[in-house]
């Protein structure tokens, strides 16, 4: 027995925190919480998964106005921990001891409005997915927690005014659409946390414009000097499913990150703000992991793109009487300064070459759509004057619905030879075939087991091979003129070592709301990614995906209900679609009544709550902190100043993604618009789409493709850069 004893004493002294030199108290993740009260303070009780040690958190609870914080630096054991709260109900019973109040999973901010602070609280939560071993949750339940004690609080705490805007703030559903994880990085591609030269021990990046919390959670973070109490939330879309290919089982994840700047509902948040920001910009994700990737043996790969507002001064205003209100282009931007802006910003976050996928109308009997596309051609046709010819922006316009009426068309196969292109000129992120190095120092994180994998292949991927540059990448490709051909110098240039690969730039698609043409142009780009990222990994001899195989249709599920999503986060009601139920051989007389119904929602949605729905964004991103004496948030005409300003950029300041890549741009000359007539067209060269379209139309069965009405066939010439318009 007493053998025993020693035993169990000297493994407790093993594992006591403050005898091993490897934790570090500031590094590890807490997971678990327990919140307890006095009278006189919140006691957060802090844990790792295991519950091996103990943090303790003191919240001040006797200042009406000031937010007191201070976190103990002691690490304690679970004996440890018991002995402490025993103390402090003892020392507390005289003025009702200590209550515990709820379990907790971390704290996604706190906000003062006029008088008192409040805490958001994570109190339930529901794990969604896993990457690379790191598990991603989503929020099930949610506290807001008044601060100072009741008897401390004068009347302006319970004020109208402070209801109101409790009111407003618990109007944001953190339990829809919010998610996070302790130890991954998820505000991130995984090419960026496997690249990226800074340390996991350094605390999760709340500067990235991908975590809306970060203004709420910054008073705490700054306080306590760490991450370790407050989980980063981004917000969009996440679903990740397993699929199995001849008894091989791997995972596909589908992560959509919409950006906190320039936030807000489809008619309140239209092109972009003068710092270059753009409403709606959203980042997919799409990663593919096989069977070994957890424990760091299995190789991976993941593609991103992006979506966002035209890049233009424009607006529409909401109408209860009109459903499909006038565009109104709001500014005349000669040098077009905010596209420059938002496209170098593109340049720092992807790399070059980024292309444009516009997908908005040609022709219309009153003239909306087609004005903002002939502007956007004219600035980007501007833009490539003045920058560099490796660096020019590839635009590829293409009205969707002119050719989406075509009895014969096959939107999708279109859509994929453009999404080929776009894959042979930016690559996308391969792991290779990774090597394990062991580290002499073991991670100073609790969950060691969950925790080393981003950090090993980091380590293992030190000769990281990018991808050639847009100029090699063309030239192999016009040299390409059979797809099996392609196919196979894909295999043998780019994979035949299984060395990693990045991707370099990004496909940026848009349509007018970018919600419903651009969610069925991602999922097209998502599927011919898939088959790449397939092959590569090895599980497929061909670099495609067959569109009619379950794998194709569990992809275009998930494509889907990201859409869906995003458009109820921006429109206010699902999205629309015509493409994916026809493919799906859902019944047409069902398909068409349930558009009619988004159509109605949407309209409900845009006409009569995006106000308050926006009002809510504002408060939640610190866009506007209230003030007592100063007009409410609800009493302002606009909001202008808060995001076209971009005053609410300041707020938290943000590090570029790519460091090493620099704007490109001419300081200090000025040039001189150019018109954006149909001669500009034909003069100035944004892309080699022509040679797409000649490959398309070669290999896709039913599909017309034809200039624009006012033009013969034949009209394009060869030297053009722009995309004939389908019919």
């Amino acid at each position: 027995m007493a053998k025993s004893g020693n035993k169990n004493m000297g493994s407790t002294a093993k594992v006591h925190p403050s005898n091993d030199p490897e934790l570090d108290p500031d590094s590890y993740a807490l997971e678990k919480f327990r919140l307890y009260e006095t009278r006189a303070r919140f006691y957060l009780i802090g844990s790792d998964r295991n519950k091996r040690f103990f943090r303790v958190l003191k919240i001040d609870r006797s200042e009406a106005w000031d937010l007191n914080i201070s976190q103990d630096p002691v690490l304690y054991s679970p004996q440890e921990i018991k002995s402490l709260l025993q103390r402090i109900a003892e020392g507390n019973r005289a003025t009702g001891g200590l209550t515990f109040v709820a379990k907790v999973f971390g704290i996604a901010g706190c906000i003062k409005f006029l008088e008192s602070y409040y805490l958001i609280l994570v109190t339930k939560r529901r794990q969604i997915g896993s990457i690379c071993g790191h598990a991603i949750y989503s929020i099930k339940e949610s506290q807001l927690r008044t601060i100072p004690h009741v008897s401390i609080q004068s009347d302006l705490a319970h004020s109208k005014t402070e209801l109101r805007y409790k009111k407003l703030l618990s109007s944001v559903d953190l339990t829809k659409d919010f998610f996070f994880s302790y130890n991954y990085p998820i505000m991130q591609s995984l090419q960026k946390n496997v690249s990226s030269g800074s340390s996991q021990e350094e605390g999760m990046s709340y500067d990235n414009i991908f975590v809306w919390n970060a203004y709420l959670t910054q008073a705490i973070r700054s306080r306590c000097n760490n991450t370790i109490w407050t989980v980063a939330l981004v917000h969009g879309h996440f679903r990740q499913i397993r699929l199995s290919i001849f008894g091989r089982d791997f995972s596909v994840s589908l992560i959509s990150r919409r950006s906190r700047h320039f936030a807000g509902t489809r008619y309140l948040k239209r092109g972009v703000n003068d710092r270059g920001r753009v409403a709606n910009d959203v980042e997919t994700e799409q990663i593919v992991l096989d069977e070994e990737s957890g424990s760091c043996k299995g190789k991976m790969s993941s593609v991103v793109q992006m979506r966002g507002s035209i890049p233009l001064f424009w607006s529409q205003e909401a109408s209860r009487f009109s459903p499909k209100p006038d565009i109104i282009l709001q500014r005349y931007d000669p040098t077009y300064q905010a596209t420059k802006l938002h496209f170098e910003d593109l340049a720092k976050r992807y790399g070059n070459p980024i292309i444009v996928l516009n997908l908005i109308k040609t022709v219309e009997k009153r003239p909306r759509e087609m004005m903002l596309r002939r502007e956007f051609a004219n600035a980007v046709g501007y833009l490539n004057q003045i920058l560099p010819v490796e660096n020019h922006l590839r635009f590829i316009h293409w009205d969707f619905h002119k050719f989406a009426k075509s009895k014969s068309a096959n939107v999708l196969a279109v859509l994929g030879g453009v999404a080929s292109e776009a894959l042979d000129l930016t690559g996308f992120y391969y792991s290779g075939k990774t090597s394990i190095i062991k580290r002499a120092n073991k991670s100073n994180r609790t969950s060691t087991g969950r925790d080393t994998s981003v950090r090993d292949l980091r380590a293992s991927s030190g000769d990281l091979v990018r991808i050639g540059n847009s100029n090699e990448m063309l030239n192999s490709v016009v040299n390409q003129d059979k797809e099996t051909d392609m196919n196979h110098q894909n295999k043998k240039d780019n994979f035949g070592s299984d060395a990693p690969h990045f991707q370099s730039g990004v496909l940026r698609t848009n349509c007018i709301d970018c919600l419903d043409r651009t969610n069925v142009a991602q999922y097209a780009y998502g599927l011919q990614a898939l088959g790449r990222q397939l092959h590569a990994m090895g599980l497929t001899d061909v670099p495609k995906v067959d569109p009619d195989s379950s794998i194709a249709a569990a992809l275009m599920d998930m494509y889907q209900s990201m859409g869906d999503a995003l458009a109820q986060q921006y429109g206010g009601s699902a999205a629309h679609n015509t493409v994916f139920p026809e493919r799906q051989g859902k019944w047409k007389a069902t398909t068409q009544s349930r558009e009619f119904l988004k159509s109605i929602k949407r309209y409900y949605s845009n006409a009569y709550t995006d106000g308050e729905k926006q009002d809510a964004i504002n408060l939640f991103l610190g866009y506007f902190q209230p003030q007592e004496g100063k007009p409410a948030l609800w009493e302002l005409d606009s909001d202008y100043y808060l995001h076209v300003s971009g005053i609410g950029d300041d707020l938290i300041p943000e590090k570029c993604s790519e460091p090493n890549i620099s704007p490109s741009g001419r300081g200090g000359m000025v040039f001189m618009p150019i018109p954006a007539c149909r001669d500009d067209f034909s003069r100035i060269k944004l892309t080699s789409f022509d040679m797409l379209i000649e490959k398309t139309c070669s290999k896709i069965k039913n599909v017309r493709l034809c200039c624009e009405p006012d033009q013969r066939p034949g009209g394009v010439s060869g030297n053009s850069g722009v995309a004939p318009d389908a019919a």
